[in-house]
C-alpha cells in the first residue's frame, strides 16, 4: 500500500461512468483514492466496482473525526460547468466544493477534465473560471485527447464517445510529479 493519497472528485457527466478506470489507474501508480461525487455523480457510480475505496458524501458531523488523510494531489473528473464556475468563485456550499477551495487555498497539486457542452462552454463565465483555475495553478486537461494548453467544449451528444476515447494516463502523471 502507499502513503500517497488522491481525492478523486467527480460531477455528473458522461466520464463519471468510467471512475472505476480511475481508480484503478491510480492505485498501478501508487496512489490510495477516494471517491468525492457531487450529487449529479451518484448514479454514475452506482454500478461500478470502485474495489473498495471509499466513497465520501457529506459534511462530516460535528465531533466526527477526519475521514481522510491529508491528499498529496486531487483530481476533478470530469468537471462540470456548474462546478468549474462554483470553485472558481470560491463556493464551498457543498461537500466537494469544500474539497476543491481547500485543495486551492493549500496549493495541493490538482487536474481537472473540464467536461461541457459547446453551449454552455459559449457562456462567458466559461472562459473566465478556466482562467482563475489555471492562475491558481489546475493542470487543465482536455477529455479530447489529453491535452493541457486547450480545452474543447464537447458537441452535443458525444460525451459517451469522449469518455469511451479518455485515457486516465493523461491525467496521472503531471500529478505524480506535482506530489513529490
Amino acid at each position: 500500500m502507499t502513503d500517497r493519497t488522491l481525492y478523486i472528485v467527480t460531477c455528473g457527466a458522461p466520464l463519471a461512468a468510467r471512475l472505476c478506470d480511475g481508480v484503478r489507474a491510480a492505485r498501478e501508480r501508487g496512489w490510495n483514492p477516494y471517491v468525492i461525487p457531487t450529487d449529479a455523480a451518484l448514479p454514475w457510480l452506482a454500478d461500478q466496482d470502485l474495489a473498495g475505496v471509499p466513497v465520501l458524501t457529506g459534511n462530516r458531523k460535528p465531533g466526527e473525526p477526519k475521514r481522510t488523510p491529508k491528499a498529496d494531489a486531487v483530481v476533478v473528473a470530469p468537471l462540470t460547468f456548474n462546478s468549474l464556475n462554483a470553485w472558481a468563485n470560491g463556493n464551498a456550499n457543498t461537500y466537494p466544493l469544500t474539497i476543491l477551495c481547500a485543495a486551492l487555498g493549500a496549493r495541493t497539486p490538482t487536474a481537472a477534465v473540464p467536461f461541457a457542452k459547446h453551449d454552455l462552454a459559449g457562456h462567458p463565465a466559461w472562459l473566465a473560471s478556466l482562467a482563475v483555475l489555471r492562475y491558481a495553478g489546475v493542470r487543465i486537461i482536455d477529455p479530447h485527447d489529453g491535452s493541457p494548453s486547450s480545452v474543447r467544449p464537447l458537441e452535443s451528444g458525444t460525451g459517451d464517445q469522449v469518455s469511451s476515447d479518455f485515457q486516465w494516463a493523461w491525467i496521472l502523471p503531471s500529478l505524480d510529479e506535482g506530489s513529490d
